[in-house]
């Protein structure tokens, strides 16, 4: 069978006459996310179900509806016309018309076919006529709308049918059934008349009591295996599921953590922003941060006022002095060069002089002041002068106390001075610094929020991340994959061990079953003393080997089948996959009695979680070796039709993979937004000429016409454009 061409009329987006011509080898269909690419992939699926008549109204075009005046009609339609036997053309349509009231109506739905003969048509029933040509079992293997229906094992019965199908095995099935039957009848007549023989009857009965033993142990066992054959396709099923999304699991896992990762940064760096920065710097330091130069101002108004405080108590002195005659003390007022004022005698303190003495050391200059040298004993001088002070200026206040008045009665100069000292030095540089630690403070928290908006960023990559991946896999909750990912070695392990108890089973009843042979034999090689038993025997004798011969047959032609498909899918799998790893394809029966596709290593590795693009390879290699059994089997080929197989591909692997299928010598049309590439100019996906120009397939371009609206489904019509 081969398609020549498809024409939809009206079909959902499929405004007025849309016709496609396909090539014998691949018809690539190019369009982006709806533009109708799935569309025309169910106007086939649409074609080719003839379970129902099918006039939904939700087919017909909106655009085709909405311009209909009362009274108007039209057609939906798709037909195929199509190579097999001779030309063939299959139509389905029904027409819709608008009422008085407004309302669209369906009527006249039809399938007709056609044989083409010469310039003449030949009208026939279209299922009668699709049937004929194309199956309903070989269109399971032709339509496949994504990569997750690529999959034809993927349920108990498909190598059933795939067998029974292509592989002539039904007649085996009947042969096993009715020589078994046979077999059985033939079996009970002989031990029947054998009981009747005098002269055999203790070793019949022998040999009938250890058969029946042996039976119930074979009929328990065989129980116990279906059991276990159950348990085993159970794990086998639910483990392929989640070998299929273990990558899924497993990325879950790296999102989930990374998104905890970033919850527990973005807490914490919410702790340093959300703190009262403002109320925490107005008590702590703002009000503290201009008191750098209120403190200088403070220093020097104390000094200016020491200062004068002396002047003051100089003249003074000066003036008792002069009063008491005693013009050494103003002298030694006046020893100081240019008149200059001299410290305070209180300057330094007491403590701070016996200190500097006692280190040998001027911690006003800071340089060193051994002992016996001129700034030593300048230094003890000026203590000894403090005492002699202290001492003097005692005895005065004594003498003077009640004929003296002091020019200042009291230490409020001086404890400011002192307090002036106090606030100096480490007080002071600390102060001075409020302005730096609040700008590092406020520097900080501006650092730490935009740290959390990168934190922010990436939580929501990821979470974005997480909800793409769990769209990916639309069968499985979040909770199921979690899970998954904790049963999978569970499971795994489980199953290895069900296998194990199902091969020891199963070894038990080939020994059993050998028993049971071995009773057989020996009631076999019985010579009945009655002439018409021993026929009996030897027709039951001769009826078991048939049996056996039907059923070694049987099971001979499924695996003949099954090593068949291999070698023939991997034939494909070396082509689809030039120059790129591709493994070896095997398919496994279950002990359901349904098969398993799975990718090896050539040292028989089994390759559990193969990337999206060799999956995608290994199951259409299987398919392209399906269509080449049936063309061998039945002398009979037909189409591959896919909708976007190729997603998980990337851009290198795509302008092969193409090529490779143009130049496999099957027809094969693929629906795909592959080939697109963004046009900053225009803001658009446009066709890719540089790879479209290296393929030698045919391409049609399908995109929705400008100027509708986003909001009316109307005004949405596909368009469709051959390329080459």
């Amino acid at each position: 069978m081969k398609l020549n061409k498809i024409i939809i009329k009206n079909f959902r987006s499929y405004y007025g006459e849309n016709c496609f011509e396909l090539s014998d080898g691949l018809t690539l269909v190019i369009g982006d996310n709806g533009d109708g690419k799935t569309t025309f992939f169910e106007a086939l699926e649409w074609l080719f179900d003839t379970s129902k008549d099918n006039k939904s109204e939700s087919n017909i075009s909106e655009m085709r509806k909405a311009e209909m005046g009362i009274g108007d009609s039209d057609e939906v339609s798709v037909t195929m016309t199509f190579e097999h036997g001779g030309e063939k053309e299959i139509c389905k349509r029904f027409i819709f018309e608008k009422d008085t009231n407004g309302a669209i109506r369906t009527r006249d739905f039809s399938f007709i076919g056609y044989e083409i003969v010469g310039p003449e048509r030949h009208k026939r029933d279209g299922k009668i006529l699709l049937e004929s040509c194309f199956d309903t079992v070989i269109r399971r293997y032709c339509l496949f709308k994504g990569e997750r229906e690529l999959n034809v094992f993927d349920n108990n019965t498909a190598l059933k049918t795939l067998v029974d199908t292509f592989s002539g095995i039904k007649q085996f099935d009947n042969l096993v059934e009715l020589t078994t039957y046979f077999e059985q009848q033939s079996d009970n007549l002989v031990t029947k008349e054998l009981k009747k023989d005098k002269k055999q009857e203790e070793v019949i009965k022998r040999l009938e009591f250890e058969l029946s033993k042996v039976q119930s142990a074979i009929s328990d066992v065989r129980h116990d295996i279906s059991i276990k054959e159950k348990a085993v396709s159970d794990y086998e099923t639910r483990l392929r599921v989640l070998e299929e999304n273990q990558d899924a699991c497993e990325n879950l896992q790296d999102i989930n953590a990374r998104i905890e990762q970033k919850k527990i940064e973005q807490r914490r760096l919410m702790g340093y922003i959300n703190l009262d920065y403002n109320a925490m710097l107005l008590d702590d330091m703002w009000i503290l941060r201009a008191f750098p130069s209120i403190l200088s101002e403070y220093q020097k108004k104390v000094a200016a006022l020491s200062r004068a405080k002396r002047k003051l108590q100089k003249a003074e002195d000066e003036r008792i002095a002069i009063e008491r005659g005693k013009q050494e003390a103003i002298k030694e007022i006046q020893k100081l060069a240019n008149n200059a004022t001299p410290l305070p005698w209180n300057l330094p303190d007491k403590e701070t002089m016996q200190e500097m003495i006692d280190d040998e050391i001027c911690k006003v200059c800071g340089r060193p002041a051994e002992k016996g040298s001129d700034a030593y004993n300048f230094m003890v001088n000026k203590l000894n002068e403090y005492l002699d002070h202290i001492r003097k200026e005692s005895e005065a206040v004594q003498q003077q106390e009640a004929s003296v008045k002091p020019l200042f009665e009291n230490t409020y100069i001086n404890e400011l001075h002192t307090r002036s000292i106090q606030l100096s030095g480490d007080t002071e540089q600390e102060l001075m610094g409020l302005a730096t630690v609040i700008a590092d403070r406020l520097s900080f928290v501006q650092s730490r929020k935009q740290d959390l908006e990168r934190v922010n960023k990436d939580l929501t990559e990821a979470e974005d991340a997480k909800m793409q991946l769990l769209i990916q896999t639309p069968d499985l909750t979040e909770e199921m994959l979690i899970k998954n990912f904790k049963d999978f070695k569970g499971l795994s392990d489980s199953s290895k061990r069900a296998s194990l108890d199902l091969q020891e089973l199963k070894h038990e009843l080939e020994e059993l079953e050998a028993k049971k042979q071995e009773l057989k034999e020996q009631q076999n090689q019985i010579v009945p003393s009655n002439g018409i038993v021993r026929v009996y025997q030897r027709v039951h004798i001769t009826l078991e080997r048939i049996m056996k011969a039907f059923e070694a047959a049987k099971n001979r032609n499924v695996e003949e089948f099954i090593q068949t498909l291999e070698e023939q899918a991997n034939i494909y799998l070396k082509k689809l996959n030039a120059d790129d790893f591709r493994g070896v394809i095997k398919i496994k029966r279950t002990a359901d009695g349904s098969a398993r596709i799975n990718l090896y290593s050539s040292n028989d590795t089994l390759i559990a979680n193969p990337g999206g693009a060799q999956k995608t390879t290994m199951y259409m290699s299987v398919l392209f070796a399906i269509s080449r059994i049936t063309t061998l089997k039945r002398d009979e080929d037909y189409p591959l039709i896919f909708d976007a197989p190729t997603s998980s591909f990337g851009e290198f692997k795509e302008d092969i993979f193409y090529n490779i299928i143009d130049n496999i010598d099957k027809q094969c049309v693929i629906f795909t937004k592959d080939l697109l590439k963004y046009d900053r100019n225009t803001e658009k996906r446009e066709l890719d000429f540089d790879k479209i120009n290296q393929l030698s397939c045919s391409v049609y371009r399908i995109q929705k016409a400008l100027g509708y609206d986003e909001e009316d489904l109307s005004t949405i019509r596909t368009i469709t454009e051959k390329i080459k």
